[in-house]
């Protein structure tokens, strides 16, 4: 591995907010901490081409093996593990392709999202402050305080023993580390519909969520919904979908569970239906993810 490499322990376990303890989940699985942040650990051994991946929330990407290459109408760049972060910002599309190299042969990388409420949280607390707003996508040297930073905030996520409010200062200490390089995600602006919908679904991709139970949780009848949808030009059940291939993609991407276990995580009790609908969405099986 190249030096880049973080000092982080296994990911096998994740917190349970809903009981306060931790649940076991299969080594590399994606973490999501409601409020704060996401974090997960891609690993492949075979090159993949990802269409229109969504980047929902503010993100920092750090390639460890291999290299990764992004490009969309503005952007277009190929980043390795050449000690730097990616910074992205939140609603993102854009093109991905992962190719494994090195000794391993393998394409692994760190993925952290920070929530628009802790945007918000950091720039509430800087009211003076005149960050240069971050292109689109743009990469930034790790330094040793950058990478010491971002390891302490990973090594946090993955702690059990770590509460919530001590996250949320550590997490806000990179974001500070961040805009003191200059760098600063997009001034928090109110959630389109489509958004606080796709916030909603990603939160429990499995649930088998309905657009009356969606809109009642937003404070508005079904018919508002699908009209305040319909004018961002999205539809309910095209976000469900997409909300659920993302998260399967991440999954196939991140543990070792089998094609049955990733398609109940995403609401599917059929294979061939979650099999259909992954090849419908990337192109290819989700068998050629592992």
């Amino acid at each position: 591995m190249n030096h880049t490499m973080l000092s982080l322990p296994e990911m096998t376990t994740t917190p349970d907010n809903s009981s306060g303890g931790i649940s076991p989940l299969p080594s590399g699985a994606p973490i999501m901490l409601r409020g704060l942040c996401g974090f997960a650990q891609p690993y492949l051994r075979r090159t993949q081409y990802i269409p229109n991946f969504f980047f929902q929330d503010a993100t920092l990407l750090l390639i460890v093996s291999g290299t990764l290459g992004l490009s969309n109408a503005t952007d277009e760049l190929i980043v390795d593990n050449d000690d730097s972060l990616l910074l992205v910002k939140p609603g993102t599309w854009a093109n991905l392709h992962k190719t494994p190299t090195g000794p391993q042969q393998c394409f692994r990388s760190y993925y952290l999202t920070f929530s628009s409420e802790l945007l918000e949280c950091f720039q509430r607390g800087r009211p003076h402050a005149e960050p240069k707003n971050l292109n689109t996508v743009q990469r930034t040297p790790l330094d040793t305080d950058l990478k010491t930073t971002l390891e302490w905030v990973c090594n946090s996520v993955l702690s059990a023993d770590i509460s919530e409010d001590r996250l949320r200062f550590r997490l806000l200490d990179l974001l500070a580390a961040l805009a003191e390089r200059g760098l600063a995600f997009n001034q928090y602006q109110a959630p389109s519909t489509a958004s606080r919908v796709r916030l909603m679904l990603s939160e429990s991709p499995a649930h088998p969520w309905t657009a009356r139970e969606v809109g009642r949780a937003l404070a508005m009848s079904e018919a508002t919904l699908r009209r305040r949808l319909s004018e961002e030009q999205v539809r309910f059940d095209e976000l469900l979908i997409e909300v659920r291939m993302h998260h399967g993609l991440m999954l196939l991407q991140s543990t070792h569970w089998s094609i049955i276990q990733v398609a109940e995580a995403c609401g599917y009790l059929s294979r061939a239906r979650f099999t259909e609908r992954f090849t419908k969405r990337f192109g290819y099986l989700p068998s050629s993810v592992k």
